[in-house]
This record gives structure tokens, C-alpha cells and sequence, in this order.
């Protein structure tokens, strides 16, 4: 298993222990989440009450809902952000810059190799800005 952070502020983005990862335009991973149920659990609780009735305990006050969520999001405690095309291009181009200035104190040729993979992939972002959805850390 390989977890994956953010360079800048440590925080875990993904691991790739259930799903494989897809790199796009060498810059960044793909990754398709599920949707999962979360909620109604009773952890074995209201098999007791028979048990307990005689000391008042009943099975009321359980929360039995559940929620769908994306295993991804929930699982990293993600919040849900939105951008327009002008704030997302204002975003990912400073974080890009941090990124290919971090690559090319270490490796130059990289750097070229990001810069290119990135503008090809922020274009691409772009044009479909619709059909994305944006996360950030907690």
C-alpha cells in the first residue's frame, strides 16, 4: 500500500490500496471512486435489549439512516469546494508553480517534463469545467 501526500502541507490525498491509479499527462492520478453506505450501524446493540428489558433498555434513539458517499472523499474526510474557470485557473496555476519549482530543485528535467504535462491537463480541466468536482483536505 502507498499513501500519497501533498507535498506542501503533509496531508494525505489518496492511497492506492483498493483501486488503481491512472497518470494522466505525467502530472497527475486519476482515480474513480465508488459510492458506499455509511450509517445505521448498531454494532450489535439492539440484540441486547431482549436481554435488557427488564432493566428498560429498548432499541429506540438508534439512528438506522444511511448515506450514500464516495468511498474517496469520505475516507480522506475531503470537503467539497467549487471553482469557476477564473478562480480555478488563479488556483491550480499558483499550486502548479509551487509544484514544478519543488521538482526542479531536484530534478530539472522533470520540471520540463511537469510543465508540460501541466498546461496540457489545466486546458483539459478548462474546457470541461462542468464535469468536474474539486475536494479539498480537512
Amino acid at each position: 500500500m502507498k499513501i500519497y501526500r501533498d507535498i506542501f502541507s503533509g496531508e494525505e490525498v489518496l492511497c492506492d490500496n483498493d483501486m488503481p491509479l491512472v497518470l494522466e499527462d505525467d502530472v497527475v492520478y486519476k482515480v474513480t471512486g465508488r459510492l458506499i453506505e455509511i450509517g445505521g450501524e448498531d454494532f450489535g446493540i439492539s440484540s441486547n435489549v431482549e436481554e435488557d428489558a427488564e432493566e428498560g433498555a429498548t432499541a429506540d434513539g438508534q439512528d438506522n439512516s444511511k448515506a450514500k458517499v464516495v468511498d474517496i472523499v469520505h475516507n480522506q474526510q475531503l470537503q467539497e469546494t467549487s471553482f469557476d474557470k477564473a478562480s480555478y485557473v488563479a488556483s491550480i496555476k499558483g499550486y502548479m508553480k509551487k509544484l514544478k519549482e519543488k521538482l526542479d530543485e531536484t530534478d530539472a528535467e522533470a520540471g520540463k517534463v511537469f510543465a508540460a504535462g501541466a498546461q496540457t491537463f489545466v486546458k483539459k480541466v478548462v474546457k470541461e469545467i462542468d464535469e468536474y468536482q474539486f475536494f479539498t483536505g480537512p
